[in-house]
């Protein structure tokens, strides 16, 4: 008995200094082979005192009663003070955080014939509130295996209705219902003994809001590709090479990278195409070579080429909810090129010049709005033609800077300016655009000012300014060819968010 105590009181001693951590400023974690051995103890110190509580002499339960309970509450003791070490552990494996944004846009719009179709209006006002929430998870499984994970509900004031423009690659992106939508969820595996560094990311991508939006968001990058030519939600693998080592210039790599933009499936019968429609399904594949740009410190260059491939016509960009009849209408190829630097010259601009190239490979083929209603497209839809034969280029450039105030009584705020030119064929796939116009597949001109107020760590403000003229018709859409348009937008808005 006086071993079997010794034994619970060594114990004791051990988890009180965890404990004592725990209920001040930090806490002893454990590896978790100590926890499992800790436990089969505890369990072999058990089946102990139950054997001698079967074994016992009256002298020695009449000892055991003068103390009564004690043994009891000290097991007791230290099963409640691994509960708290498991719950730590448990909470150490994944790391949670939050952000809530809550913004406010007044629009005025001229001469935009979607509103009124045949005519011109000359004048629309309005104001638009949302809500956006976002939960953050990440976890270092293994030193060489980690987890990142994004969810987010996002809607409008007093509107629990979807949005009929929504698709996979922008339902965390846009208004729509309460509900969660999975914005990414991905894991970075890094193999070991692998000849070249190599990295393998599979899951639900970071591709959205990359760079430069961070300038604007003002947060750390978010995403792998530049923003001019993908914004949005993406499911598929990505293999990275470093080559840091083999060219001597600092973060430098080669991304190859394979998702779908439309898989074609049958919810009745698993695994097999839908009968009728035979469609194929729509890929993407595309490299990135990304570097920090050699002498320009805290830098960024980044060479994209992207093939989609078998894309399809969809009803829903055509603005009708009606059955269409949907086909292959070709591929695209896009282009680009993007530089940046941070606080170029220790001036506290941020600077960035982004530019993109696409060009269309119609199939010969087009998709149809059944009720012909859309005059502008004349019922038919190809690859940016009506004919599904006749082949676009289009570009654009965007450019911009920020200057971080150095004026610590107000927190170092921050103002910058971007500007962004489409030509009348421009098209890229930002479907997920943070900004709900769309801003950087305009074919036309976009200027667009914001001043950024941190009133602490976690807390800022933005109040911004946007003007678009758009010179051509039908910006942000693959499908149908396009005329000239005199439509006009002017956005002031403003917003809180909050992270932590």
């Amino acid at each position: 008995m006086k071993k079997i105590l010794l034994t619970a009181g060594a114990l004791l001693a051990w988890t009180s200094v965890a404990a004592a951590g725990a209920g001040g400023q930090s806490v002893v974690s454990i590896p978790a082979e100590d926890y499992k051995a800790i436990l089969e103890r505890l369990d072999t110190l058990q089946k102990r005192v139950d054997q001698m509580e079967k074994t016992a002499s009256p002298s020695d339960k009449a000892a055991a009663a003068a103390m009564p309970g004690k043994l009891a509450r000290d097991v007791e003791n230290i099963y409640d003070t691994l509960d708290k070490v498991e719950t730590k552990t448990l909470k150490d494996r994944i790391n949670l955080g939050a952000e809530l944004r809550t913004r406010a846009d007044f629009f005025k719009v001229k001469n935009n014939a979607n509103l009124s179709p045949g005519s011109l209006v000359r004048e629309h006002n309005d104001n638009h509130w949302s809500n956006r929430f976002r939960l953050n998870l990440d976890s270092e499984i293994q030193k060489n295996l980690l987890f990142t994970g994004r969810i987010t509900a996002y809607k409008n004031f007093s509107n629990d209705a979807a949005n009929i423009y929504t698709n996979d690659s922008n339902a965390a992106h846009v208004p729509g219902d309460s509900g969660l939508k999975l914005d990414r969820a991905y894991v970075d595996w890094i193999p070991e003994g692998m000849p070249f560094p190599l990295a393998l990311t599979f899951g639900r991508h970071p591709s959205s809001e990359g760079p430069p939006s961070e300038l604007k968001e003002n947060r750390l990058r978010q995403s792998t590709y530049p923003s001019l030519l993908f914004d949005g939600e993406a499911d598929g693998v990505v293999a990275t090479v470093g080559l840091e080592r083999y060219l001597g210039w600092k973060n430098s790599g080669i991304r190859f990278a394979w998702g779908k933009t439309y898989q074609d499936t049958n919810t009745a019968v698993a695994y097999m195409d839908n009968y009728g429609q035979a469609l194929d399904d729509s890929n993407v594949y595309a490299v990135f070579f990304e570097t920090e740009i050699p002498g320009v410190r805290d830098s960024l260059l980044v060479l994209s080429a992207l093939r989609a491939s078998d894309l399809t016509a969809n009803n829903y960009y055509l603005g009708n909810s009606e059955a269409t009849s949907s086909n292959n209408i070709g591929d695209m190829d896009l282009y680009g090129i993007h530089a940046q630097a941070n606080n170029v010259a220790d001036s506290g601009f941020d600077i960035f010049l982004s530019t993109g190239l696409n060009k269309t490979r119609p199939s010969g083929t087009i998709g149809y709005d059944t009720n012909g209603s859309i005059a502008t497209l004349e019922g038919v839809a190809g690859l940016m033609n009506n004919d599904g034969t006749t082949s676009h280029t289009g570009w654009a450039v965007h450019t911009g800077l920020r200057y971080n105030i150095p004026y610590k009584p107000w927190n170092n705020p921050k103002v910058g300016f971007e500007y962004n030119h489409g030509s009348d064929y421009w098209f890229n796939f930002t479907w997920g655009s943070a900004e709900l116009y769309n801003k950087l597949a305009t074919r036309g001109d976009a200027y667009d000012f914001y001043y950024i107020q941190p009133f602490n760590d976690n807390l800022f403000g933005r109040l911004g300014y946007t003007h678009i003229n758009y010179n051509y018709s039908n910006s942000g859409l693959h499908i149908g060819d396009f005329g000239d348009s005199t439509a006009q937008l002017d956005n002031l808005y403003f917003l809180l968010d909050v992270r932590f």
